[in-house]
């Protein structure tokens, strides 16, 4: 986008703000399929639109098509938001599916550390067969699901009228997060978490690229130093997941707050210092101290939010909660990049590490809730 596409600061956040805004609106109507008809094949086709939509970035990198591409991506990225997890925890239980959360994200980090060393070979070839041959990848996987996935738990609903059953089930999840303040509480943290990620997501390639002369290596393109930044991004999201996995108790709901919130701290200080450093290594090790943090908090909060939802309605509050992240994205996104136009990237960077603050006053109250024993 920022080499090919030539797009500016602002235009990167506009294409976030695009993606973003997709998942907004479609992020309940595809929660209610998941809940109402199936969790299988809501992931199915989740897969191959996102498949679809890489390969339209991919084969017309202008402005007006990646925007296209992000619509497409966005609600694929709906079709499986909640629908996994629901499906995951109706099929194995809460628990084994919560050290099921843990143990993907180390098997995710290891195969996409694979996948970078394919991406970069590749990429010394056209930096557009990568992406093209990714969304081959995410098309070819969307059929093995369709053959491998199981679905023996999950009983689609009985009423006969599919649109009044979506509606009762959409009301009964509404009811679920207004009874319970807990709920309340991570659906204002989930849309803090969008605001501060927009930024940070569509920021750092363009600040990086801008501010700094990347050293040479090995007489090799540029884009051996993205693999590399990301290479190692995923050795340190894999070490973070596995000390997660290895010292969290899932089932202790106070623990798991106190964690969360510690990490949200992490995230916000990694992002502020990131913004302020001197020097190129010096930033990227902020950078994968940052991904270390939001690594371990994506699949904690993940079991988090599992053992509190109820699992009639668990893919549309999964839903709710991706549509929370995506207001965050949406009200923040064009701001910081408004700031970066106007002002500076880093000082963009910075005042998004700062969006994340008021964040970790909020679990201190949700810890307050799960001391008390009462998260009505």
């Amino acid at each position: 986008m920022v080499e090919v596409a030539g797009l500016d600061p602002l235009q990167m956040v506009l294409v976030g703000t695009v993606l973003e805004l997709s998942v907004f609106l479609f992020e309940i109507p595809t929660g209610l399929v998941a809940d109402v008809v199936s969790r299988k094949l809501s992931v199915v086709i989740g897969h191959a639109m996102m498949g679809l939509g890489f390969l339209v970035l991919a084969l017309w990198p202008t402005f007006t098509v990646i925007l296209l591409s992000q619509v497409i991506w966005g609600v694929g990225a709906t079709f499986i938001s909640g629908a996994y997890a629901a499906w995951l925890s109706a099929e194995i239980g809460v628990d084994r599916a919560n050290r099921g959360f843990l143990r993907g994200s180390q098997l995710a980090h290891g195969g996409a550390f694979v996948g970078i060393g394919l991406a970069v070979g590749l990429g010394h070839v056209s930096i557009q067969l990568p992406i093209v041959v990714g969304s081959i990848g995410f098309l070819v996987l969307a059929g093995a699901m369709w053959l491998s996935m199981r679905e023996a738990v999950f009983q689609p609903t009985q009423e006969p009228d599919t649109w009044r059953a979506m509606r009762s089930t959409f009301i009964d999840g509404v009811r679920q997060i207004r009874r319970r303040a807990l709920l309340v509480l991570m659906l204002l943290i989930t849309a803090m978490f969008g605001a501060f990620s927009e930024g940070v997501d569509r920021l750092f390639t363009p600040f990086l690229i801008q501010l700094f002369e990347f050293p040479e290596l090995f007489g090799l393109q540029s884009v051996a130093w993205w693999g590399l930044i990301a290479a190692v991004a995923h050795v340190v999201g894999f070490i973070s997941t596995t000390l997660a996995r290895r010292y969290v108790k899932l089932e202790n709901q106070r623990m798991l707050t106190r964690v969360l919130a510690s990490l949200t701290l992490g995230v916000a200080a990694s992002v502020v210092a990131l913004a302020n450093v001197q020097g190129f290594l010096a930033v990227l090790a902020c950078f994968w101290l940052l991904g270390a943090f939001r690594s371990a908090y994506g699949p904690l909060q993940t079991a988090w939010l599992n053992r509190l939802i109820p699992e009639q309605s668990k893919a549309t509050l999964f839903s709710m909660f991706g549509q929370s992240d995506a207001i965050g994205q949406v009200a923040g996104g064009p701001v910081i990049g408004a700031v970066a136009k106007t002002v500076s990237i880093a000082f963009a960077l910075g005042a998004s590490g700062l969006l994340l603050l008021p964040s970790v006053d909020l679990y201190r109250r949700a810890l307050k809730v799960v001391k008390g024993g009462d998260d009505r």
